[in-house]
């Protein structure tokens, strides 16, 4: 006899006996076992990402996976990995960089390490309730640091230098300037997004939405909101991907604020955010500070959280 069963006939008992006690503690067990039953498996658990880099300043061991991490993503840039006056340091294009607390300096400024803000690595993608980006919204925390590290990562430590290293580029018809490190990625990416759409007719419907003539779509020379901090716009590793019309859909957190409708999104197919991904970029739209629009060249972020970009598998 089934526990079901034999629960349901205790339940027509119709003796004057009968313990009322029991009839509810029997109700109870009987909604127990039926949620049981309805619930099933709990879902598996996030996987532990690598911790904040405010968590392992003390942590020799987490530091130089951090420098190995940006080598194997920046292979043809960063060389030359080694402990080197008590800190993990690393070549970026010939110029020797220390941890320096977090704060990712060149020798010459690594004794100003107080001075700056030390840079952040991320979980990617966000996980987080509803609660929590709205309170993000409300209290935004960026990862921030100093820009010696991008600057000497694609050669552009002044606005005129970073424009030296720019080349027109059209994104499925979205005319923009790149970083020419990027471009050929981005054809890859082009090519990727392409090919999914012949089995996706909402990645033709997407193309046939966006808007293709500047004003700023790629290269920007300017900081992070809220920051001082160069954005990454600023090296053409960042473009922005925006429709024609919005038509009242949302897509960047500090346009709309606390009035960001979640279910009404201007954002990419999955392939789209896929094809990207497979290249070393990250999406806005993964971030607490959602930015739906947005895709940056972060290799770094995506293989410390496990994720390894096809270019980058045999390093």
């Amino acid at each position: 006899m089934s526990v079901r069963m034999s629960i349901l006939q205790l339940l027509r008992i119709r003796s004057p006996k009968f313990d009322l006690r029991l009839a509810i503690f029997a109700v109870l067990f009987a909604l127990l076992f039926i949620s049981c039953r309805t619930v099933g498996v709990a879902e598996p658990e996030i996987p532990a990402r690598f911790p904040s880099t405010l968590l392992i300043l003390d942590d020799l061991e987490a530091q130089e996976h951090i420098m190995r991490t940006f080598a194997r993503a920046h292979p043809e840039k960063i060389t030359d990995v080694q402990f080197i006056d008590n800190d993990w340091s690393m070549l970026v294009n010939g110029e020797r960089f220390f941890f320096a607390n977090g704060r990712f300096l060149p020798e010459s400024e690594r004794h100003r390490w107080e001075e700056f803000y030390p840079y952040d690595f991320y979980a990617y993608p966000w996980v987080g309730t509803m609660q929590e980006r709205l309170a993000a919204f409300a209290n935004p925390v960026r990862s921030v640091g100093s820009s010696f590290l991008f600057d000497a990562l694609y050669s552009s430590p002044t606005k005129g230098e970073s424009w030296n290293q720019q080349v027109l580029y059209s994104f499925l018809g979205v005319k923009m300037v790149v970083h020419r490190f990027v471009a050929p990625l981005l054809d890859i990416v082009q090519e990727r997004i392409r090919y999914a759409s012949l089995t996706d007719p909402s990645i033709d419907e997407w193309i046939a939405e966006l808007q293709t003539t500047p004003p700023i779509f790629g290269w920007n020379w300017r900081t992070i909101a809220g920051t001082n901090r160069r954005s990454l716009h600023s090296y053409g590793i960042a473009i922005d991907l925006l429709p024609v019309h919005m038509a009242g859909r949302h897509t960047y957190w500090q346009w709309s604020g606390a009035n960001f409708d979640f279910d009404n999104l201007w954002a990419p197919p999955q392939a789209v955010i896929a094809a990207f991904r497979s290249f070393g970029f990250i999406w806005g739209g993964n971030w607490n500070l959602i930015d739906t629009m947005h895709f940056e060249y972060r290799p770094e972020i995506l293989l410390l959280n496990g994720i390894v970009p096809e270019h980058l598998r045999d390093h």
